[in-house]
């Protein structure tokens, strides 16, 4: 090994340099102070140096850029640095770095000197970009390798020369769709693509040192790929041919057209950024990569980041970053996890733990339902393998870590159980008398339930500071939080592991404290009951779910949702055992027993507001009966009236749980309505929203208009009016 006397160890805060044989220069990016790299000021100065000397250097032939952080190439830009920017609203600096990183990312694109990127661990946002602006890219299969451009979920485009680079790469309708949705592309996926030139298995090596990832197999492949390309004139490869078509100027038109009519079909009119990302690729493709990174990539961009959308969603993603960082957890080797009840949810968990490699007793009193589990774990995981995301072999590992039984002595093995049987209490405290007949000395109980208190389950716990809430959200795949229960005789260490099995799972852990509905489903009964309440009244079902869905509601999942059809997603059998377990809390949670027994015929199947996508007929039959028991001489009221029957109510119940100390701070209210009802992210949560469009004066003004016209169940708390929420 020779040391390149330029580039002497020391010389860089943030990146290991060292020459290797045959003129190879191996950077290693290592931030300092940060658990992954990122591209900033003080990261891109220097990456500017090392390409500039690389350039001059008459030693280095190629240039391989790897991680020494395991499991993180590049995190992409930093969110911090631009978050302080948004609010001290001062962009000029950020401005000056877009444009001081689209002309580096050129040079590196122009030089003649090779360079590789060896990716391994995620590759998102600018470190994606970053790869892209390499020559060649070379990927390790570790679990967490993966490639994506998010930025529209933060309401920006990809501001590095993503948008220019990215279709002249993979070509034109690949790019469209991961750049507009932010998808993750995954190693074998991106091979066939063209996205990345190699692909090899992950062996990471224990120590991160330059010389020991030098020996790694990725590196060793990326820089056999350097030696290729030196052997060659290297520039811009040319696309395949069906690419060279599809990108042809009235191709382009016709496919850019598509993404508009598809990207707002998915977030209506909400979101501007996917739409400014089109009109970015679409005017970049006919000029060259810098002209259209900094005359049509970069003014879109700088755009985009001045407005609300973007402040809001870069603040909800360092919230979630924050959280996850600060919350209390411990260190555990337990690789088995027990989990009472192989019902929806039950099911829906296990298959989760099963896919981050962790064993699972899956216990159960009926084989029927435990037969029936295993199926729809089965079907879950199999749509992954036909979406390549994972493979064959990836599917029969998975499915053989989970154990169906019967006994309850097979999950008392475990050092944590997750209780997920039927929402009775009677039946959950007799689980939990039967788990501590069976349980380790040491074994934590987390129990899923959605209505009753921590307090009312453990009642007769021999030992209730091993009790705890972990409290998961339907469907379990795709909501990314999780309520962490804490009730006054739950431990410290209790508390931990269950929010350090969230984490593993890749959930944010809401730390709640102990009350009827916990945080979520408390705030989401008063939007529910009062939906319900507006349908004994005879408004019609698309009209309500018409007024929530224009207002946001569920947009970010792609499918825009009002109370109605939520209602069928829980299922009314269950939204009505929620709402009257939740009759302690007075007057504001009204009785709609009347109504839902004229929704929920004996001896068959619960109606349904809708079907295949039209108001179910005999739903609105049944309502048209009701209301004909019940007529009402009140007036129809406007949808601006409906808006505020669903919406202030929530406001109220939330400022009640900062109050109750459910949680302390406002921003963990509105992180937890996100994540957790799907209320939009683009308006910054509930209560950033009510700050920010009423008051707390107009919003008390307004409940106690809406109390005098239509009960009490709308009157304020005391604290509404108080300006510290």
């Amino acid at each position: 090994m020779t040391q390149g006397h330029t580039m002497a160890p020391g010389r860089f805060k943030h990146f290991k340099t060292d020459m290797f044989g045959d003129g190879i220069l191996l950077a290693g990016f290592d931030y300092s102070g940060k658990s992954v790299n990122v591209l900033n000021v003080e990261s891109l100065t220097e990456w500017q140096e090392i390409v500039r000397l690389a350039e001059q250097s008459a030693a280095v032939n190629s240039v391989v850029l790897v991680s020494l952080k395991e499991g993180n190439f590049c995190a992409g830009a930093d969110l911090e640095q631009m978050h302080d920017a948004q609010h001290r609203r001062s962009f000029h600096e950020m401005e000056q770095l877009v444009i001081t990183t689209h002309r580096l990312f050129d040079a590196m694109g122009r030089s003649q000197k090779p360079f590789v990127a060896a990716v391994e661990g995620v590759c998102v946002g600018g470190g994606f970009e970053l790869a892209l602006a390499c020559h060649a890219r070379v990927a390790s299969t570790h679990a967490r390798t993966g490639f994506a451009l998010p930025e529209v979920k933060l309401g920006i485009l990809p501001g590095f020369g993503g948008t220019q680079r990215l279709p002249r790469v993979i070509g034109l309708p690949a790019a469209l769709d991961m750049i507009t949705t932010g998808r993750t592309i995954f190693p074998r996926q991106a091979l066939r693509m063209g996205l990345i030139d190699g692909m090899v298995a992950s062996i990471p090596s224990g120590a991160r040192t330059l010389e020991d990832v030098r020996k790694e197999v990725l590196v060793q492949a990326a820089i056999a790929q350097a030696h290729n390309l030196c052997r060659t004139p290297v520039g811009p490869r040319p696309l395949r041919a069906s690419q060279r078509i599809l990108s042809a100027p009235v191709i382009r038109s016709l496919l850019c057209f598509y993404a508009r009519r598809q990207v707002i079909k998915r977030v209506l009119h909400f979101y501007p950024a996917p739409l400014r990302a089109i009109e970015a690729i679409k005017g970049g493709m006919s000029v060259s990569i810098l002209e259209g990174s900094l005359n049509v990539e970069k003014p879109l961009l700088m755009d985009l980041m001045a407005g609300p959308i973007s402040t809001h969603l870069v603040g909800l993603f360092l919230a979630g970053e924050r959280l996850k960082r600060n919350v209390a957890t411990v260190p555990t080797s337990t690789t088995h996890i027990g989990v009472l009840g192989a019902g929806l949810m039950g099911s829906q968990i296990a298959g989760q733990l099963t896919e981050k490699g962790y064993e699972v007793a899956l216990r159960d009193v009926s084989s029927d339902i435990l037969a029936k589990a295993i199926g729809h774990i089965h079907a879950a995981q199999a749509a992954q393998v036909r979406k390549r995301i994972i493979l064959p072999s990836d599917l029969r590992y998975r499915m053989m870590r989970i154990v169906p039984t019967t006994q309850i002595k097979d999950a008392g093995a475990a050092s944590l159980v997750i209780e997920a049987v039927s929402e009775t209490l009677d039946v959950k405290r007799a689980v939990l008398a039967e788990f501590e007949s069976e349980a380790r000395p040491d074994a934590i109980f987390a129990t899923n339930t959605s209505s009753y208190t921590l307090a009312d389950i453990a009642v007769k716990a021999v030992h209730p500071e091993r009790c705890v809430g972990l409290h998961f959200f339907n469907p379990v795949a795709k909501m990314q939080l999780v309520e962490v229960v804490r009730a006054p005789f739950t431990s410290d260490r209790a508390l931990a592991q269950a929010c350090g099995l969230a984490k593993r799972l890749g959930k944010f852990p809401l730390v709640v404290n102990d009350g009827p509905g916990f945080l979520v489903n408390r705030i989401l009964s008063r939007y529910l009951a009062e939906a319900m309440i507006l349908v004994g009244e005879g408004i019609a079902i698309r009209r309500i779910d018409d007024v929530a869905k224009n207002f946001g509601m569920a947009v970010d999942s792609g499918h825009p949702m009002g109370p109605l059809e939520l209602l069928d997603l829980i299922g009314l059998r269950v939204a009505r055992h929620v709402l009257n377990s939740l009759a302690v809390l007075g007057a504001r949670i009204e009785s709609r027993d009347a109504l839902l027994q004229a929704l929920l015929p004996e001896g068959t199947a619960p109606l349904t507001f809708w079907a295949s996508g039209k108001v179910n007929p005999q739903t609105a039959e049944a309502i048209a009966r009701y209301c004909r028991t019940v007529p009402s001489a009140a007036p129809p009221p406007s949808d601006d009236v409906i808006h505020r029957r669903l919406l202030l109510p929530m406001v109220d119940e939330a400022v009640r749980c900062l109050h109750d100390h459910i949680v302390e701070e406002a921003w963990q209210v509105d992180f937890a309505l996100i994540y957790g009802t799907g209320f939009p992210a683009f308006r910054g949560g509930l209560l950033a929203w009510a700050r920010e469009t009423l008051s707390p004066e107009r919003i008390t003004r307004e409940l106690e208009s809406l109390a005098a016209q239509y009960g009490k169940r709308f009157e304020p708390c005391s604290g509404l009016s108080n300006e510290g929420w």
